[in-house]
């Protein structure tokens, strides 16, 4: 049945306003020469700048705008089309205006053509923009793979599902020993790998950790493992993507720098070893010989001239005698004290005892306040503690103020409650200490500015004392000028091992007889 004018007229409408170029290609009849075009969209001339009637009456001219590069796959598939029947796809360029190469997605299918002969009616769509487009893509992944296999890194992406690595940087092999495809073929690879002990840290998305990594060979590599959720543009999770920076050299810097710093800690430590043995010995030659001195001299004075002396004169030799010889037991109990507390054998025997009573009995017994002023305020306070610990630490704080402070200087001793406690203070009228001395004095034989020559483990017993007692000890000014040491200690003593005796429980023993 002919087509109605009027429908032909629509149809050629149609095509020739479609946004594409519509042909009709019909073969030549002779092999040598190309099939001819006996139609083409007027849309040709817009897209290409050809007329439609140079490609009508120029068999030639269609092959004359195909790219030289395209023209083999094109001859090949048309041939084969001619051959099969089937119909064609080809992408190919095309000169355009101003010689611009456009790239065209041809496809025809065969149709029935004048005297049965086989035709081919096709439609080519300009596709210039789909392939700049395509390969701007290509371009930047080639950027963007190419920064990825240069970067000192090792990129990762992996599958939200467990499925596991789906894609990883070439640097894993250098690093790690392993390579991308073994990933790839074994999903639990990457936990096996990871050191037992650093597992749970994977447990935390997104990731931010430091880790160690047990590589092929088995060397721990340390990495810094930053990974971000990917989601696609539903917002349906779908890759974490990730990087993991190798940190192996910074953490063997750092174990190195450690060790260093453990090595300098060490020297300096033998270094103060060293300086507190020579200050020791300057002590000991100081402090130990005055005492043996005047021993030493009083006695051969009683020996030489016991004949010739009054009783009133035996019996004051004899009481220097014995005052000398009990500063030379404190002398040496301090020594002692001090080397049992540096290698941790002084713990405290603690018993309930009562402060106010203890300092009250050692100061009506003692010697080293006999020719000072001295107001005794105590109150009872009960506490679980070590009677000779205790005792020392009183008699090294009045030690102290007798020591470096003028005859005439007034030594106020005052126990009370505190806090889960009890609050030891002796406070003096004499120069005082100067506000950057105040912590170093409690350092073994480290004394102030104003000490003079002493062997300075006094404080520094009285500071190791308190803290084994749960208390502590601190000097400050005065109200009204001098020094006002003060100690706290503690209810309930912390818990020590018993496995050693007390600390001066012999020479305070004696000092009460």
């Amino acid at each position: 049945m002919p087509k109605a004018p009027g429908d032909e007229a629509r149809f050629r409408a149609l095509v020739e306003h479609l946004p594409a170029i519509v042909y009709l290609r019909e073969p030549s009849g002779d092999r040598a020469r190309p099939s001819r075009i006996t139609y083409v969209s007027p849309q040709v001339e817009h897209v290409l700048g050809v007329e439609p009637r140079e490609w009508t009456d120029d068999p030639t001219a269609w092959w004359g705008r195909l790219h030289a590069d395209d023209r083999p796959l094109v001859r090949s598939e048309l041939a084969r089309a001619a051959r099969t029947g089937e119909p064609t796809l080809i992408e190919y360029r095309m000169r355009g205006p101003g010689g611009v190469d456009l790239w065209f997605r041809d496809e025809a299918e065969p149709v029935e053509g004048p005297a049965g002969a086989r035709a081919w009616q096709g439609i080519m769509l300009d596709i210039s923009a789909q392939k700049e487009a395509e390969a701007a893509f290509l371009e930047a992944e080639s950027r963007y793979r190419a920064l990825i296999e240069q970067s000192p890194m090792i990129s990762y992406l992996d599958a939200v599902n467990d499925a596991g690595t789906i894609y990883i940087s070439h640097q894993a092999t250098e690093a790690l020993g392993y390579e991308p495809k073994e990933f790839y073929a074994d999903p639990g690879l990457w936990t096996r790998i990871v050191h037992p002990d650093d597992l749970e840290l994977l447990d935390d998305r997104p990731l931010d950790a430091e880790y160690r990594i047990v590589a092929k060979d088995g060397h721990i590599v340390w990495v810094h493992d930053l990974a971000r959720l990917i989601v696609d543009e539903a917002g349906t999770p779908r890759y974490w993507q990730g990087v993991l920076i190798d940190l192996t050299a910074r953490r063997e810097a750092e174990v190195l720098r450690e060790d260093l710093e453990q090595e300098r800690a060490e020297a300096d430590r033998l270094r103060h070893e060293d300086e507190m043995k020579t200050t020791f010995l300057q002590a000991v030659s100081h402090d130990l010989r005055t005492p043996l001195a005047a021993i030493l001299g009083l006695a051969v004075t009683l020996d030489r001239h016991q004949a010739n002396l009054g009783e009133e004169e035996i019996h004051d030799l004899t009481q220097r005698i014995a005052t000398n010889a009990r500063r030379l037991d404190r002398l040496v109990a301090d020594f002692l004290d001090l080397e049992r507390l540096q290698r941790g054998a002084a713990v405290p025997e603690s018993r309930t005892l009562d402060v106010g009573r203890l300092v009250r009995g050692w100061v009506a017994a003692t010697d080293l306040v006999e020719d000072r002023r001295l107001s005794l305020s105590v109150a009872p306070v009960t506490i679980r503690g070590d009677p000779a610990m205790i005792e020392r630490i009183v008699e090294n704080l009045i030690g102290n103020a007798v020591k470096h402070t003028p005859r005439d200087t007034q030594i106020w001793v005052r126990v009370e409650a505190a806090d889960d406690g009890v609050l030891l203070t002796v406070q003096d009228d004499g120069p005082g200490v100067p506000p950057d001395e105040r912590e170093r004095i409690f350092q073994p034989f480290r004394q102030g500015s104003r000490a003079g020559a002493g062997s300075g483990v006094g404080l520094a017993l009285v500071a190791r004392f308190a803290a084994l007692h749960g208390g502590r000890v601190w000097v400050s000014e005065r109200s009204g000028g001098g020094a006002s040491f003060k100690v706290t200690l503690a209810a309930e003593p912390p818990e020590h091992d018993h496995r050693a005796t007390s600390a001066g429980s012999s020479s305070a023993d004696e000092s009460q007889a």
